[in-house]
């Protein structure tokens, strides 16, 4: 029974550890932000926001009398929300210039689409806010 309890003593400290959140790749930013959101999980997609992302949400739920969070949570509680990022996709390239990166990513109906990816702490983050600013801009 003391081994046991050590080892989730162990295993809650080493979960703590690192950063909360982000990937290893531009890419996998993309990927890890989708996937925890394909799995209900908008809290753990939370995790893969840029902090630019995050203080968005932050600023627009403050109006709501809300956290950036939890305004988040309810905005993407369907995936088919995000556009072609909630669709099936593949990477189709991925360019790095720094701690930046814009990811293209393809639909099965050949549709393409930029997304933007920012080095934060040593890891990959979705820069949601960059997305949304720059599609904006297109259609100016």
């Amino acid at each position: 029974m003391k081994k046991l309890s050590a080892v989730l003593v162990l295993t809650v400290f080493l979960s703590g550890c690192g950063p909360s959140g982000g990937s290893d790749s531009p890419a996998n930013s993309v990927k890890d932000f989708v996937a925890a959101l394909k799995e209900q999980n908008p809290g753990k997609a939370w995790n893969f926001l840029s902090k630019g992302s995050q203080k968005m949400y932050n600023d627009i739920a403050k109006n709501r009398n809300q956290s950036g969070k939890e305004y988040f949570e309810k905005s993407v509680s369907n995936v088919s929300s995000l556009g072609m990022m909630g669709m099936d996709f593949e990477v189709v390239e991925e360019n790095k210039e720094g701690d930046k990166a814009t990811i293209v990513i393809k639909s099965k109906d050949q549709s393409t689409s930029e997304l933007y990816s920012v080095k934060e702490d040593g890891v990959w983050k979705l820069d949601y806010a960059r997305t949304i600013e720059e599609s904006m801009k297109k259609v100016e």
